[in-house]
């Protein structure tokens, strides 16, 4: 029986119990296990192990995609928590609305609006600008809306552009009042052209927009090539029935077994805008889908070109012209006594639709007044029949058996309509509330119309187009009664504030927000709320993940255990430091440790069992064989050429395991250790 060895050969004995390898002699030797660097019985001390190239690679790349997918879902969601928690901040647009008789402005400022619990808000919250009325300029006052506006038409500019920007310039210097100058920058304007722009011919609407794009771009504002073109009258259409029901309140309805929305009649200085909500959608060109927020709605939407007040009027003079001839001319003009102008009315008036080629001008015409209300309540319902004014009909069509300005594939208008723009306007010039009836604004009508032109025009504010008012009262009635045959009780004046543009706002307020985030995928995320916090749960994972990749790489002084603080400071003469191991059951306080002279190896916990604090410590640094002896409270076993093992007996209750003891009583010095030590504690006595 071999009773030493070195420290050499140690490694080549097995962990487990002496006994039982002698019980069991197949079993195969266990090389002692080495933790680490402090554990080595050997005098080299071994390196400590570094990752390879492949698991730094490897966890190089998990900490990178952990934080790269932590901050992608934190922008992703921080514009949904932003809108859930709170309003969003001020935003504006610009809208420049070029009608057939004249250029109006107006000013949007919108917000994202915080949603409540139950009720599915519709998530912009947009109001015009300025909230107070608008104060006298020195252009026409009088206007029914409260805005800025200049004339003429765009129609009226082509070939001319300097008229142009005396039409533009005013209104964007107005819009840049109503705005902080900080957003000017970010505002977008848009300039939507409609009826006068849309009957020119190709050439002269295209160098009207490209001009107005040239004058546009250089403005202080946002603005893009796509933001400067003509509407089709579909896109009016729709743009206004967008605009009454959010300003009633109605857009984003819950409830899919009801229809609670508002038709809109829009009616402009060209054309009349006919818009509805239908139960089921109509498979034709009028179909028009709209999905605001959660709801979609199925609308059915068509413009009648012809129909706006002043086309209207045009109308009444060609069907005159047509009737007369030529018969009084005086100065190579037509004289066309009109019944529905007034005594003492005299003025030239360009007739566009007495020329047969559309688009080539219109023919002088001299009108003189010869006020006859029944002849001009008659002229009114002959401007609505569209048999007269439409080649491919064959025949008079009847009003009172269906409505005469509807061809036979438009869908008949049904449900609650809101009357606005044109209908307001007349409403307003007769100082009519909106829940006045049709048949007082006959008898308003009547009443103006008998009255001189000297008078009729002094007993009004300044505006223009007041000699066809006379005719405008019968006709909006007829237009609804006859036209479209669309009874009284279903028809509300709307407001004036109630414009076409407003759903424009609406819309690309809409489109500004989807394009930070996916506005219907933010309303599912209102319905099913759930969906928000386990992303939101997972993103912090992930950044608990990184944060550990992270903290692998810290320096080793960095991630040492917590319970490895120091407690306190003493020193001894020989420059004794003392610290504390801090354990969840007690307080165990460590040996002292100095400076003094350097041994060979560094002191380790004997053993690989159980240690009182949980798990086997290493005590770096050096320690004077002078002070191992004034160790109290600690069982040393040690050779002279190393420390070896030191064993813990706290309050001695802890003694090492059977395996552990036998390993000791084996454990004896080599040859080479001997000669050293020995070295060593004869220059320690000196």
């Amino acid at each position: 029986m071999r009773l030493s060895a070195s420290l050499e050969e140690l490694p080549t004995y097995s962990t487990s119990d002496p006994l039982e390898r002698e019980s069991d002699p197949t079993r195969p030797l266990r090389p002692l296990q080495r933790d680490g660097p402090a554990s080595s019985f050997s005098k080299e001390r071994s390196s400590p192990r570094t990752p390879t190239k492949r698991k730094k690679f490897i966890r190089a790349t998990v900490c990178i995609l952990s934080l790269a997918s932590f901050f992608i879902l934190f922008y992703f969601f921080s514009g949904y928590f932003s809108n859930l928690f709170s309003g969003g901040s001020s935003e504006y647009s610009v809208i420049l609305d070029c009608g057939s008789t004249g250029t109006r402005v107006y000013v949007y400022e919108w917000s994202v609006v915080k949603s409540e619990k139950g009720r599915p808000n519709f998530p912009i919250a947009i109001r015009s600008l300025p909230e107070t009325p608008l104060k006298p300029t020195n252009l026409k006052s009088g206007r029914a809306y409260q805005r800025m506006e200049t004339e003429p038409g765009f129609d009226k500019l082509v070939r001319n552009e300097s008229g142009l920007r005396s039409a533009i310039n005013p209104l964007l210097s107005w819009a840049e009042k109503q705005i902080p100058q900080h957003a000017h920058r970010k505002t977008p304007v848009f300039l939507y052209a409609t009826g006068g722009v849309r009957k020119l011919p190709v050439p002269d609407s295209d160098w009207i927009l490209n001009k107005a794009w040239g004058i546009l771009k250089n403005s202080s504002f946002s603005c893009t090539r796509d933001h400067v073109k003509t509407i089709t009258g579909m896109e009016e259409a729709y743009y206004g029935w967008i605009a009454l029901n959010h300003h009633k309140g109605m857009l984003a309805n819950p409830n899919p077994n009801s229809i609670s929305t508002f038709g809109s009649l829009d009616l402009g200085g060209s054309s009349l805008q006919v818009t509805f909500e239908t139960e089921k959608p109509i498979q034709d060109d009028t179909r028009v889908t709209l999905r605001i927020g959660s709801v979609t709605h199925q609308l059915t939407a068509y413009s009648l070109s012809g129909y706006g007040l002043n086309d209207a009027f045009d109308k009444s003079v060609a069907h005159l012209v047509k009737t007369l001839g030529s018969v009084n001319q005086a100065g190579g003009k037509v004289q066309i006594k009109h019944p529905c102008l007034h005594t003492g009315y005299k003025e030239d008036y360009s007739c566009s639709y007495c020329n047969p080629v559309k688009g080539q001008g219109g023919i002088a015409v001299e009108l003189i007044g010869s006020p006859n209300w029944d002849e001009c309540a008659a002229l009114a319902k002959i401007s609505i029949n569209r048999s007269n004014w439409d080649n491919s009909t064959s025949g008079g069509v009847d009003c009172k058996s269906q409505p005469c300005a509807l061809t036979d594939n438009l869908p008949r208008p049904n449900g609650h309509f809101y009357a606005i723009s044109g209908f307001y306007v007349v409403f307003k010039f007769f100082n009519l509330t909106p829940d006045a009836t049709f048949t007082e604004v006959l008898e308003k009508g009547r009443d103006f119309c008998a009255k001189p032109w000297d008078v009729a025009k002094a007993s009004v504010v300044p505006q223009p187009f007041i000699e066809q008012y006379c005719f405008r009262a019968p006709y909006i009635t007829s237009l609804l009664r006859e036209g479209l045959q669309i009874e009284d009780s279903q028809v509300v004046i709307g407001s004036g504030s109630v414009t076409w543009t407003l759903g424009v706002a609406i819309l690309e307020a809409g489109q500004a927000l989807s394009s930070r985030f996916d506005l219907q995928g933010y309303n599912r995320l209102l319905e099913s709320p759930h969906w928000v916090w386990v992303l939101f749960f997972l993103s912090v994972v992930l950044v608990v993940c990184a944060a550990l990749c992270v903290g692998n790489w810290l320096p080793r002084s960095f991630r040492k255990p917590l319970y490895y603080l120091p407690l306190f400071r003493q020193n001894s003469a020989s420059g004794s430091v003392r610290s504390a191991v801090i354990n969840p059951f007690k307080l165990h306080l460590w040996s002292p440790i100095s400076s003094g002279e350097k041994l060979p190896l560094s002191p380790t916990i004997a053993g690989s069992g159980p240690h009182p604090f949980g798990t086997a410590h290493s005590l770096s640094g050096t320690v004077p064989l002078t002070e191992l002896s004034n160790l109290s409270g600690v069982s040393h076993s040690y050779s002279a050429g190393s420390l070896g093992q030191m064993q813990y007996a706290i309050n001695g209750n802890w003694k090492p395991s059977r395996g552990q003891t036998t390993l000791q009583s084996r454990r004896t010095p080599s040859r080479e250790d001997l000669s050293t030590s020995l070295a060593d504690v004869h220059l320690a006595k000196v």
